[in-house]
């Protein structure tokens, strides 16, 4: 049985899934989003962060970002909590046929994956190890604590400053030179941020109680070390042909792409790209006006 049939399914309600969805919306594209979170808007939903470089938005935080954008979508179209666990090929409807964690079933006639990425970390996960970027991760660190923040890219510069104005103890170490932008790394300077250089071995002990490491003692470990793309889509053989190539009803954008410099601007301009592809697509198709109704057992809330 089949609950729902849609121009587009999009597993990923971050900054590209969302985005994606207020374009199709404006082309008069049907689609619904697959979330495994249980809210929307990815890592910015919580970020108190003021973005830079958005045109038009001089100080404005990820989470109001997102809440703009939120803003122009219809959420209802939108499952959250929930994943795509098995897809199948329908060569009747010539559609793929989805099913959900949630238990729903259905039709898409193309599907997009905006799964986004992960933050990287060498070490085993522990209480004491932050791992990647967000004021909410560390938020409970108090005024005294001593940190090891580990990176040298922006996201470790950032966040850097920022635990030395909640009043921590900050120790920055990278790999081998600061990446960060010159405008951070002024910042770092006029704020006297311990700075060091490591090399390529790094014996971090961690225990219940804090982090050791070159006989020192630290609260807790902040790791900054990038990101990974999500291969979200290599759990599914069946989008992939005999020549190991994605289908050409199979999209993917953002972050999962592995851009050379990843950013919200080129996520969203992707998106924007891939709704007009699918909409010339489904247009060829003579497909525009058709929803499926014969299909649906209900309508979703």
């Amino acid at each position: 049985m089949t609950d729902h049939c849609v121009d587009v399914l999009i597993i990923g309600g971050g900054v590209g899934g969302l985005t994606l969805a207020q374009w199709l919306t404006g082309l008069g594209r049907s689609w619904r989003i697959v979330e495994r979170e249980a809210y929307l808007g990815g890592p910015l939903a919580h970020s108190q962060y003021v973005l830079k470089w958005i045109p038009g938005w001089p100080a404005v935080s990820g989470r109001d970002y997102m809440a703009a954008i939120l803003a122009g979508i219809d959420t209802t179209h939108c499952e959250l909590s929930c994943e795509l666990t098995q897809i199948e090929i329908d060569g009747i409807e010539q559609a793929w046929r989805c099913q959900l964690s949630n238990g729903r079933t259905m039709l898409a006639k193309k599907l997009v994956f905006a799964c986004g990425a992960a933050p990287v970390s060498p070490f085993a996960a522990a209480e004491r190890v932050i791992v990647g970027p967000g004021l909410q991760k560390i938020a409970h660190l108090q005024t005294g604590d001593r940190v090891l923040v580990l990176g040298g890219g922006d996201n470790a510069a950032e966040h850097a400053l920022i635990l030395q104005e909640m009043g921590c103890s900050v120790v920055m170490l990278v790999r081998s030179q600061l990446r960060a932008s010159a405008v951070l790394a002024q910042q770092l300077q006029a704020a006297q941020i311990d700075f060091r250089v490591h090399g390529d071995e790094l014996p971090l002990n961690v225990s219940v109680s804090g982090i050791e490491l070159f006989g020192e003692f630290y609260d807790y470990a902040a790791v900054y070390y990038g990101y990974q793309p999500s291969k979200a889509i290599t759990d599914f053989p069946v989008l992939y042909g005999l020549d190991q190539q994605i289908s050409r009803d199979v999209f993917i954008l953002g972050d999962m792409t592995g851009p050379a410099y990843p950013n919200i601007l080129l996520t969203q301009g992707q998106a924007a790209v891939v709704a007009k592809q699918i909409d010339h697509v489904l247009s060829g198709d003579g497909m525009r006006t058709r929803h499926c109704t014969d299909l649906a057992l209900g309508e979703w809330s």
